[in-house]
């Protein structure tokens, strides 16, 4: 079987780290000029950096490039991707629709984070993105409006705040918890799946010095989303 090409990609760029042609800490060209020396499509690139991002050989930040990662950084580490993207990438077509959009007061673990006082409102977002004519994503986001103030003018009706968020506002920490959990009778009618299904679950919260910008609960069915790394060099 022949090797999909972002695989080529991929390792023909961690031929180059494991060599020591690309050492700690060494700039990545950008995916556009990595697209023309592989003869391939950015979305091509973007799936193979993802999976190197993912397992710790990059460390990828929007504005700021792709650099290879120290060695004190290597494990199994978590970007944040655009999912239209991410779809994009595997040849579906993407599809925004927005559910709800209001202020209101969120729940306790969000107040918590955003540390907001009682009664504080925040951005309420729930969304869901399509691939092709299955559910991809289900997307419910809270947004801290004193760390964002800007996002309470945003309607994020033809595209999602992920989107809006990673283009527009700076973060420095993202941390990630991950489950596998059954579909309730909410979660299958947002993801089109039977009550009971196996979905896979992504808590994100994000941080900006500003503190925490959002909350964010991220679920896909089972069998339309994988997480997996390759063994790490010594």
């Amino acid at each position: 079987m022949t090797k999909p090409l972002y695989k080529a990609v991929k390792t023909t760029l961690l031929d180059r780290i494991r060599s020591g042609d690309l050492a700690f800490g060494d700039p990545l060209p950008n995916d556009a000029d990595l697209a023309e020396e592989f003869g391939c499509a950015r979305l091509t690139v973007y799936r193979a950096m993802r999976e190197l991002a993912d397992e710790g050989y990059v460390e990828r930040r929007r504005r700021a490039g792709t650099r290879v990662a120290t060695r004190a950084s290597r494990g199994v580490q978590l970007s944040i991707a655009r999912v239209d993207e991410e779809i994009f990438a595997r040849n579906a077509v993407y599809r925004y629709e927005r559910l709800l959009r209001e202020k209101a007061v969120p729940p306790a673990a969000v107040v918590t984070a955003f540390a907001l006082k009682a009664g504080q409102k925040a951005l309420h977002i729930r969304c869901r993105h399509w691939a092709d004519d299955r559910v991809f994503q289900l997307e419910d986001r809270w947004i801290n409006l004193e760390a964002v103030p800007e996002a309470a003018e945003r309607p994020f009706l033809h595209y999602g705040p992920n989107h809006w968020l990673l283009e527009h506002v700076p973060f420095s920490e993202v941390h990630h918890d991950i489950s596998a959990v059954c579909a309730d009778a909410a979660d299958a009618e947002g993801l089109k799946v039977a009550v009971g299904h196996a979905l896979l679950r992504l808590g994100r919260t994000t941080v900006s010095k500003a503190g925490c910008i959002t909350v964010a609960d991220l679920k896909h069915p089972g069998e339309l989303f994988s997480l997996c790394s390759d063994p790490q060099p010594a």
